[in-house]
């Protein structure tokens, strides 16, 4: 607080032992000590209470950090926790639409026979398609070609034999 040093300190003795007295110097001493020991404390706890303001300003200002460090956790804490679930449901449908198109292809064919047999409709008791059963009956007209074409093959080494009355040259052996 006060830089006084020994020599001002003899120096101020002096001056006040000339001015009061050498009778009254103890006692101005004394009291001159109470009131620089009042002025230390009155510093300290002025000081102190400072500090204190201090501490609670940085207390507060920690507090708000703190605050706002636990809003932005919670935030990245839902967007993580809303993209794992739409990676989720992605997964999912992702999952469904493979299962779907196993499916149906393991169907293709047992529903193309019955399409087949009921006239292009569906099976009795199974709805129709999204495109109106256009697949089935493209698939079920691509069987029914299959079949039709395996048919006129088995049919055309028939047709070629000797003797079935097709206009051909008579086979050996084979009298005119």
């Amino acid at each position: 607080m006060l830089d006084i040093g020994w020599q001002e300190i003899i120096i101020l003795m002096l001056i006040a032992l000339i001015v009061v007295g050498p009778k009254d110097l103890p006692r101005i001493v004394k009291t001159a000590g109470q009131w620089m020991g009042k002025a230390r404390g009155y510093a300290r706890d002025f000081q102190r209470t400072i500090e204190e303001a201090a501490d609670a300003t940085e207390i507060d200002a920690v507090k708000k950090e703190i605050d706002e460090a636990n809003r932005e956790l919670a935030t990245a804490r839902r967007d993580v926790a809303e993209g794992a679930d739409a990676m989720q449901r992605d997964v999912n449908e992702g999952t469904e639409s493979v299962n779907k198109m196993f499916s149906e292809d393991a169907m293709a064919p047992d529903k193309a026979a019955a399409a087949k047999a009921n006239g292009g409709e569906p099976p009795s008791g199974q709805a129709a398609d999204a495109d109106g059963g256009q697949a089935e009956n493209a698939a079920a007209a691509e069987v029914e070609s299959e079949t039709t074409a395996a048919q006129a093959e088995a049919a055309a080494p028939a047709a070629e034999t000797p003797g079935n009355g097709a206009d051909g040259p008579p086979g050996r052996g084979a009298s005119a």
